[in-house]
């Protein structure tokens, strides 16, 4: 509950046209309420009892594997320079534990419509965040490179006709930096709700497919590892202490309180949601 809420805050602070673009959560989960509760077969005629059977894993397309190692997954790390990441599990001797299940177990979830409904919708929503991505960076480039060259025009003497130049270009700066953040935050809750579904379809199933999707496809996505986006985001900074400079020799701030504590609130919120 915690994860949706700040899902939603950060969808309600964010620009409304990327409100399409979201991982829609909460179709997901009520798929996933929907799915009938899955238990272990019956002890087995050869012997085998539930307990030796462990549950199925996915692979990359999103069905059942019969043999496949699984790599744990665990909550990206995101600091500032840093992507979301997720670390692959071991059994202490750095082996990959191996989840083994029988031909049955993985026919019934191929066979379950709710299965395959479920599974073409997480397919659907990771396709549309990558496309979403990928268009998303190549606007920020564009607006980025504007940015900059409006600065080097900016210092030139009388090259523009308005007033408090360096307080509107400080503002340009402070839009696009607010923007970075959030396509940052958008990365991070990304990548957040896929593996927190899963785990919650994981846990209400008793099938294991979490670590093999992460691993095999979100991980692989582009809003997993982002350097474009830190790298803007550094320069937006830089291009900023630079104006502070000429706002501090002309007696003026460059950002009001309101603004500040709005960059803070995004910082915030990004560590907060790292540590659910």
């Amino acid at each position: 509950m915690k994860f949706c809420k700040n899902l939603q805050r950060v969808v309600d602070i964010s620009d409304p046209e990327w409100s399409p673009y979201w991982v829609n959560y909460k179709m997901l989960k009520k798929l996933i309420k929907e799915l009938p509760s899955l238990v272990h077969p019956e002890d087995s005629a050869d012997g085998t009892t539930s307990a030796d059977k462990s549950p199925p894993i996915v692979d990359a397309s999103g069905s059942a594997d019969t043999d496949s190692t699984a790599d744990a997954a665990s909550s990206p790390e995101q600091q500032h320079g840093d992507q979301t990441s997720e670390a692959a599990g071991s059994d202490g001797k750095g082996n990959q534990g191996k989840n083994i299940t029988t031909p049955s177990r993985v026919r019934g979830m191929q066979r379950s419509p709710g299965e395959v409904a479920f599974f073409k919708l997480l397919h659907s929503e990771l396709r549309k965040a990558i496309h979403f991505f990928d268009r998303a960076q190549e606007e920020f480039s564009i607006r980025e490179e504007r940015v900059r060259e409006g600065m080097e025009i900016t210092k030139m003497p009388n090259s523009i006709m308005v007033n408090d130049k360096w307080s509107l270009l400080a503002k340009s700066l402070y839009r696009l930096y607010k923007d970075l953040l959030l396509l940052e935050t958008y990365a991070i809750m990304t990548y957040c709700a896929f593996s927190k579904i899963l785990k919650k379809h994981d846990k209400n199933t008793r099938y294991n497919t979490r670590s093999a999707f992460m691993a095999n496809v979100v991980n692989k996505a582009n809003f997993t590892h982002y350097p474009k986006v830190l790298a803007m985001i550094t320069r937006c900074e830089t291009m900023y202490e630079e104006v502070s400079e000429h706002l501090s020799k002309e007696g003026q701030e460059g950002l009001c309180e309101d603004e500040r504590l709005f960059i803070n609130m995004i910082h915030r919120l990004n560590a907060q949601v790292m540590d659910t």
